[in-house]
């Protein structure tokens, strides 16, 4: 079975990569056309967290193809957040702020920490912090946050989640945690308004 995931590690993440564009394309789509309206700190906050990851792994362990999807990722936030920047289409609250300092702090203790773990561990939680505001909105406002790209998002990291098993656990830690942070925001956003529906009836 680990022959067969080294076989299928470099196709596997060049298809999730390819997913995850896909997916941030649709929601930039979304977002340029005003059906939804992204909490820009948190896209900002994302992309300038997962950019650090990115380095901080490369130095430390080198370059493994379960990063594709996170450079993907990067480069797809800071694509959303500026073209809602753009579009002047953009909620920002001011608690949001708040979710950016905090989570920005857990960002430098993820910078100054030397233990891969750690900095791992910062940097789930810094991205969760900053991901804040966008739970919040798919709670309270599931129409603003529904997207395809949810879906394809999580469709990825499943991929991504699958060949990192096959290095180190570091290396799976933050793929599952985006996979379950997607989850969640699919649940809530398809998911929670059909039962409601259905309870409704």
């Amino acid at each position: 079975m680990a022959d067969l995931l080294i076989i299928l590690e470099q196709p596997i993440g060049i298809i999730a990569s390819i997913l995850i564009l896909i997916g941030q394309y649709t929601y930039f789509q979304d977002v340029w056309n005003n059906r939804i309206e992204p909490s820009i700190l948190t896209w900002y906050g994302w992309a300038l967290l997962m950019g650090t990851l990115i380095i901080a792994q490369l130095v430390s362990v080198g370059w493994d193809w379960s990063l594709t999807s996170l450079t993907s990722c990067t480069f797809g936030c800071i694509a959303i957040a500026t073209a809602s920047l753009i579009k002047k289409n953009y909620l920002l609250l001011n608690r949001d702020w708040w979710f950016l300092g905090l989570g920005l702090f857990c960002g430098v203790l993820y910078v100054i920490s030397e233990d891969p773990w750690l900095t791992t561990f910062y940097a789930v939680v810094s991205d969760l912090i900053i991901g804040i505001p966008t739970i919040i909105k798919a709670i309270k406002e599931p129409k603003n946050e529904k997207s395809k790209a949810w879906i394809i998002s999580l469709s990825t990291w499943t991929l991504t989640v699958s060949i990192s098993f096959n290095h180190d656990v570091i290396y799976a830690i933050f793929p599952i945690y985006v996979w379950l942070y997607s989850m969640y925001i699919v649940y809530l956003t398809y998911v929670k308004k059909a039962n409601t529906k259905e309870n409704l009836l």
